[in-house]
């Protein structure tokens, strides 16, 4: 019950205080690194190291950042030419009061969906003192649903702090 709830504000491509069926308009993406990579004919641009992007009021940071891009040449009204978004490494996401760290976060702009995984460490999503960690946590925007998945080694774990009563982990 109160797991669902954390998705009313985890997302890195669409935002606001509208219901979960109508689309966003897309924001402005502002990324900033050490590295850049592009080709004239690809549909992806990779930035490296130390990168931060920052979108409305969420901020991205990891090691390598990759954005691909739709190939058509005009999107759809009101679509982002951003299809997806691939960080990894030490990859740190903040929206609001919302903090998820992992090693991999992979965000489908269309379908808005978040996928962060964790490798060398476990996924964790926090807000306040509640968190949640699972070898894989997918955030589907849309359906404002979560889903938590462990390894036979290491079991999901959720943590609900008492003070935290507005339900929003």
């Amino acid at each position: 019950m109160i797991l669902p709830l954390l998705l009313t504000q985890v997302s890195f491509a669409a935002r606001g205080d509208k219901t979960a069926d109508k689309k966003q308009p897309p924001a402005d993406l502002k990324i900033t690194s050490d590295k850049m990579i592009a080709g004239k004919n690809q549909a992806m641009v990779e930035f490296m190291g130390n990168v931060k992007a920052v979108q409305a009021d969420s901020v991205l940071s990891a090691d390598s950042l990759k954005v691909f891009f739709h190939t058509s040449k005009a999107p759809k009204k009101g679509q982002s030419n951003i299809k997806r978004i691939l960080a990894t490494g030490n990859v740190e996401y903040t929206e609001g009061a919302r903090k998820a760290f992992s090693d991999q976060a992979d965000y489908d702009t269309a379908q808005q969906i978040l996928v962060l995984t964790g490798e060398q460490t476990q996924a964790r999503l926090l807000t306040g003192k509640s968190w949640i960690t699972g070898k894989k946590i997918t955030l589907f925007k849309a359906q404002e649903r979560v889903v938590v998945e462990s390894t036979e080694k290491n079991r999901v774990e959720a943590f609900f702090d008492a003070e935290d009563q507005d339900g929003s982990l």
